[in-house]
């Protein structure tokens, strides 16, 4: 885990210098990267799904409560990425800003798509809750066995991304940023998997 950290942080770094110099299709909207991110999150998501089954087959109910709420998350996250279904809607081309696509309150479905993000928050919400999901990650942090470290370099890689598009303004330095955060927050989960199931 020490070595991936690194990597990931390196990774975080190497996007200001290499954005430049990639194509500037890479950064728009449903491009290779985008669609990379989709990829990396799903794998995420089907991860976790594999973890709680795990946790549930060795009868560990603290870590599968904690990995069955998170799949929401990136249920969540994928649906961001996808733009909620718009990708799937092209509307035109731009030859600056590439592909252009339908406002989601075009779409067949456009109308349910905020109450339904709204529904899942507010039950994951109650989860956490009920099932003292925070006192858990306290509970890592205080015995030292949460991975502060990556977490870290994952919310520097969602602020380096938010940098790279609003004041830099390299989308491609955006996309990457985005794709390493996605990676650390499968490597927080992965750790914190192993951490919870090995509390006394």
């Amino acid at each position: 885990m020490k070595y991936y950290k690194w990597l990931l942080l390196f990774g975080v770094l190497l996007s200001y210098f290499i954005s430049p110099y990639l194509p500037v299709s890479w950064g728009w909207e449903n491009s290779v990267l985008e669609w990379l991110q989709v990829v990396i999150l799903t794998f995420g998501l089907v991860l976790t799904f594999m973890w709680w089954q795990e946790a549930r087959m060795a009868g560990d109910i603290r870590a599968a409560r904690f990995l069955i709420w998170a799949v929401p998350l990136w249920a969540l996250m994928i649906g961001r990425e996808l733009s909620w279904g718009r990708v799937f809607y092209p509307s035109g081309f731009h030859p600056i800003d590439g592909p252009l696509f339908l406002p989601l309150s075009q779409l067949p479905y456009g109308a349910v798509v905020n109450p339904l993000i709204a529904l899942i928050i507010v039950v994951w919400l109650w989860a956490v809750i009920k099932y003292d999901l925070l006192k858990m990650i306290y509970r890592l942090v205080k015995e030292h066995k949460f991975p502060v470290a990556v977490l870290v370099i994952t919310v520097f890689a969602f602020v380096s991304a938010e940098l790279g598009e609003r004041y830099l303004h390299l989308q491609n330095m955006e996309e990457f940023d985005e794709l390493f955060a996605y990676l650390g927050l499968i490597l927080t989960a992965y750790s914190v998997k192993d951490s919870l199931r090995k509390l006394i």
